[in-house]
């Protein structure tokens, strides 16, 4: 089976993928909101010291260099053997004594700035769309559908303190299983899905847009929908990872979902 867990870590994110390979994959990790008053939140940590203890991970993803999606990396590179790292190709700078580094552990930037240079155990590796490999993401029916180089260009050329300037290098993952598509959307931006259409599009391939799962991109931010775009995802349902209380864009997404998840469904699911 594949057994895909979006975890509750709030306006962050954190997916766990089991391969029918039985490789592990985490895409994304946040630990940072996980103190909240209503105690609703998961650990990363403590979902995989149950589900998986002892588990070794074969590839953490990180969908681009934000804090909300590498809080707790410390911990989960501390804890677990990892064989391969996923990073993007950016020159992204933070000062971890500035008020402005906000709620997070400046060990995650550290790790995070050693292990993007690590040659084994992990592998850093920086991939753009399409590309191939003898193994092993292309066994467990992974296509990177974003980021492309020009993607990186325009990142590049973004100014400093703009939201979209690491946002346009998102990775933009799809997953296929038995004719079930999940479509992982990261932080991508209106820029990144046009430039995915488009290449797509031009490629007479717009079918590989298609999905039964959709993980709403950034946290279900209305300044990341691109309309005539996510019309040809056209999905069963749309996960959105965000916390309680803050705004996102939930009538284009309810709309957009085919299909809905009744509360009902939800607690029959946990039984």
């Amino acid at each position: 089976m594949l057994k895909i867990d979006f975890l509750n870590v709030g306006k962050g994110n954190c997916t766990v993928i089991k391969f029918p390979s039985e490789k592990i994959a985490i895409i994304d990790i946040d630990n940072s909101k996980i103190d909240d008053a209503n105690d609703v939140l998961q650990d990363p940590m403590d979902f995989l010291n149950e589900k998986y203890p002892e588990k070794n991970i074969f590839r953490f993803i990180l969908t681009h260099p934000d804090m909300d999606h590498m809080s707790g990396i410390d911990e989960l590179f501390s804890g677990r053997y990892v064989y391969n790292f996923w990073d993007t190709e950016h020159d992204k700078e933070l000062d971890t004594e500035s008020d402005d580094f906000g709620p997070y552990n400046a060990d995650d930037w550290k790790r995070y700035q050693e292990i993007r240079k690590s040659k084994e155990s992990p592998k850093a590796l920086k991939l753009y769309r399409n590309a191939t490999s003898d193994c092993c993401w292309i066994q467990d029916n992974i296509h990177i559908l974003s980021p492309s180089p020009s993607l990186t260009k325009l990142s590049k050329e973004t100014e400093e303190g703009n939201s979209d300037k690491y946002n346009h290098i998102s990775y933009v993952l799809r997953i296929e299983y038995l004719g079930t598509v999940i479509l992982l959307g990261g932080d991508s931006t209106k820029a990144a899905w046009q430039n995915i259409y488009d290449h797509y599009n031009a490629n007479d391939k717009l079918d590989l847009l298609k999905a039964h799962v959709f993980l709403a991109p950034h946290h279900g931010s209305e300044n990341n929908i691109n309309k005539e775009v996510f019309k040809h995802i056209n999905p069963d349902y749309v996960v959105v990872s965000v916390h309680r209380g803050k705004d996102y864009a939930y009538d284009y997404y309810n709309e957009q979902a085919n299909k809905k998840i009744r509360v009902e469904d939800l607690l029959a699911m946990k039984a």
